[in-house]
């Protein structure tokens, strides 16, 4: 009965350690393909900064516009 614990435990704990093992090579091999394939290129992501910098301005000059608005 000891050993038949013993048994399942070690191929729990063997089972537990494939899982990570493969997980762990997954992240590795994403990490790889993220280096040299990158998902998006940097000139889109100087067009989004422009588009939020645009966004917030407008935004700043609402709020201003309500305070304005409240104090008088």
């Amino acid at each position: 009965m000891l050993t038949e614990g013993l048994i399942t435990i070690i191929i729990g704990m063997s089972m537990v350690f494939l899982f990570l093992a493969i997980l762990v090579g997954i992240i590795y091999c994403l990490k790889f393909f993220i280096k040299f394939f990158p998902m998006g290129s940097k000139s889109s992501s100087l067009k989004k900064s422009e588009n939020l910098d645009s966004v917030l301005e407008e935004i700043a000059v609402a709020v201003a516009a309500i305070k304005k608005s409240m104090k008088k």
